[in-house]
């Protein structure tokens, strides 16, 4: 099996670069002794000031978007050069790379070695949405943006998708051919596997998200509000945007946890009988693995990777109405009924133990690599019984959804 360099543009330690996705694939792999080492590739901060002075010059727009400043070519190509400095001087057989804003060769020229890249979504599906900052973007912008990122995949041997949903845009909007494909899953970002759950009270629900309006937080206080008419005792926990202490009948602003309160989020999990993602634009949404993997069931919006990890009305609920009425049914549906809460979370818990898992996407990653991108492909044609996405050159101007 190869050796593996991770190149991460941001810090592979850290549970901030990537949600804490680029440091756990990286764990799994040197669990399994095919890690390298792992390289942050990001350009130092007094670098990555000066090329965005250098887009605002150049674009004469202000303020020159931090989007756009990060994918200025001069940027792309400065990480570029940090990861083939780092390929170069390591005792490595091939590269994994984590973040699609740089390759590790000069321009346009190939690597030495084969060259995977992991990644929960691309480009074209985030545009879609007009989410992560693509909504300020004119059309013209997100073209480039997807055509830059198209030549760094095309210059990968293998490409990593988490989900069949990735998969498919990576075909129908890159043109990536399907041999080169290798779904990996995903894990939870827990250190340790969770103890066993206390019983279900069917009145706790439980949302998790620093940005609150892309995972649709709004939505969520007002379905609860409809939902606590109907059941009083129903209570919420909101944990992680920052600033939201609203005085609101029922809910508790647990705020961020991360560092030394993760067991405290941990706890949360277990004691939650409903967990809510209903996000407008979700990547991948390991949160929603967090709380199956705690054993509760989760509601989220029937979009997106969501339709890949909830089982609808076995493991939770997946959405079709995007109202508050829609979701406060759903809530009241899931939380009367404690023999259904039980059967479900635990079948959640099992779901996640048996189907997902980071130690299993390393060895997805690691065959991938081995064989050159040319092994076992996990996205057989004929899988799919719906198209994912849609080329990219049907694109509309990029806004944000409501």
């Amino acid at each position: 099996m190869p050796r593996i360099l991770g190149l991460c543009s941001g810090d592979p330690t850290s549970r901030r670069s990537f949600s804490g996705s680029a440091r756990q694939l990286f764990l799994a792999l040197d669990g399994l002794g095919s890690l390298a080492g792992a390289v942050d590739v990001d350009l130092p901060r007094p670098a990555s000031l000066a090329t965005r002075a250098l887009e605002l010059a150049r674009s004469r727009r202000a303020p020159a978007h931090r989007l756009r400043a990060r994918w200025s070519p001069l940027a792309v190509e400065l990480r570029s050069a940090r990861a083939e400095r780092s390929l170069a001087r390591a005792d490595a057989d091939a590269a994994l790379m984590y973040g699609t804003d740089f390759f590790p060769a000069a321009r346009g020229g190939r690597a030495t070695l084969p060259v995977g890249a992991a990644l929960d979504a691309t480009f074209a599906q985030i545009a879609r949405a007009g989410e992560h900052d693509f909504g300020r973007l004119t059309p013209l912008e997100v073209e480039a943006c997807v055509a830059q990122q198209r030549d760094i995949l095309e210059r990968c041997t293998v490409l990593f998708p988490r989900t069949r949903w990735c998969a498919a845009s990576l075909e129908e909007d890159y043109g990536i051919p399907h041999d080169r494909l290798v779904v990996t899953g995903a894990g939870t970002n827990f250190d340790l596997d969770l103890p066993e759950r206390a019983p279900h009270d069917g009145r706790t629900v439980l949302f998790v998200g620093r940005d609150w309006q892309r995972k649709n937080g709004p939505l969520v206080l007002d379905a609860f509000r409809i939902a606590r008419k109907a059941r009083p005792d129903l209570r919420l926990q909101v944990i992680g945007p920052a600033g939201m202490a609203v005085d609101e009948p029922g809910v508790e602003w647990v705020g961020a946890l991360d560092g030394e309160r993760r067991d405290e989020l941990q706890r949360r999990y277990l004691e939650a009988s409903l967990f809510l993602c209903p996000s407008r634009f979700e990547p991948f949404g390991i949160a929603i693995l967090e709380a199956m993997s705690a054993g509760c069931p989760a509601v989220a919006l029937d979009r997106g990777a969501a339709r890949e990890i909830i089982d609808d009305g076995v493991t939770g609920s997946l959405l079709r109405d995007d109202e508050p009425a829609a979701l406060a049914e759903v809530i009241l549906n899931w939380t009367s009924d404690l023999g259904r809460l039980a059967a479900a979370g635990a079948r959640a818990r099992v779901v996640v133990e048996e189907k997902w898992g980071w130690d299993r996407a390393a060895l997805r990653v690691e065959e991938g690599l081995h064989s050159g991108g040319l092994g076992p492909v996990l996205t057989p044609k004929g899988t799919r019984t719906r198209r994912w996405s849609t080329p990219v050159e049907a694109l509309a101007p990029a806004t944000p959804a409501r």
